[in-house]
């Protein structure tokens, strides 16, 4: 019989509009002769399904299954497509553990840990990995400007510890520059981090679990036309070129795939995880994972799917065949 799938699609966090994307994105591509599915719109505490006569179900949090007029779905598993919070960062994996629902993304303590990007760091770190000199700070902290700097450098990013594409991020070259920067950060966040600008190339590197194995994606090089890859240019057409495969020296490439499957291993991550990098002529330096990377057509990790011959229907297979 097929599998009755739930995608989760929305959320309450400032990528709220690129996850109803990749939601509809996944639900248009996940093979309709294995599973069923039914996209769920998360909004606050509020789970809706939405029915042909655009009248909106709630999902029984209870048992989590759905009533329409027909019948009701007891579901089988959830693919998670939800960017922030709450499904990047634990709290869906929570509910879901205590249901015993299978799904489509890294466990509680993983997705809360990868989410704040200063914790993530600090382990990476201990695993042998390079990381950029950060500072990390709370909204309650009293700060010294110079004693940041003396730290991080200038240039140097400030950045929400728990938010994704580059929302509230800012590059500063000034010690004028600092503060503005901080109070931006600190109206997404209640920690933030204060990183070294490392010059050099981005690289990104996909890798997922299929049958027990690891599967490293074709790595992908970004150049944005930006000063740095924020969310304009992520998400604004021309504003930004990823090239699959990157072109980048085969010494470099084997790295980056080495040290994303070590990372994908030790900080025990599930279902497709997209490693990002800084590389120069130094090092190659870690940047941050993303546990629920974007699943838009034009999104890198299906790009570098159809690189390697793999569709993005084949793709949504192989995660959610290893759910069961």
């Amino acid at each position: 019989m097929k599998k009755n799938i739930a995608i989760f699609a929305g959320g309450d966090s400032g990528e709220y509009e690129i996850s109803l994307k990749s939601g509809k994105v996944i639900e248009k591509n996940i093979d309709k002769n294995f599973f069923n599915t039914w996209f769920i719109h998360v909004k606050g505490r509020s789970w809706t399904y939405q029915l042909d006569d655009g009248r909106l179900v709630e999902v029984d949090k209870n048992d989590f299954s759905l009533s329409t007029p027909n019948q009701k779905i007891i579901f089988d598993a959830v693919f998670i497509a939800i960017h922030g919070t709450p499904g990047e960062n634990g709290i869906l994996q929570g509910y879901f553990e205590l249901m015993k629902i299978p799904y489509t993304s890294s466990d509680v303590l993983t997705s809360a840990l990868t989410f704040n990007k200063s914790f993530c760091n600090r382990v990476v770190k201990t695993l042998g990995v390079s990381v950029a000199p950060s500072v990390h700070l709370f909204a309650d902290e009293e700060y010294s400007g110079q004693d940041i700097i003396e730290n991080t450098d200038l240039p140097c990013f400030v950045k929400p510890c728990n938010s994704g594409s580059s929302v509230g991020m800012s590059k500063v070259n000034n010690l004028e520059e600092l503060k503005p920067a901080i109070e931006l950060a600190f109206k997404y966040d209640d920690q933030i981090l204060i990183e070294h600008f490392i010059k050099g190339r981005e690289i990104t590197c996909g890798v997922f679990k299929t049958n027990g194995e690891l599967v490293v994606l074709p790595i992908t090089e970004v150049v944005s036309k930006k000063e740095f890859f924020d969310y304009e240019a992520k998400y604004t057409t021309g504003m930004a070129e990823e090239i699959t495969p990157a072109p980048i020296s085969e010494e470099i490439a084997v790295r980056c795939r080495e040290t994303s499957a070590f990372l994908y291993r030790r900080l025990n991550c599930k279902g497709v995880v997209r490693f990002d990098y800084i590389f120069n002529e130094n090092d190659l330096f870690f940047l941050e994972v993303n546990t629920i990377p974007g699943q838009s057509e034009n999104s890198i990790v299906p790009q570098q799917a159809r690189c390697m011959g793999l569709s993005i229907t084949d793709l949504y297979t192989l995660l959610l065949n290893e759910l069961f």
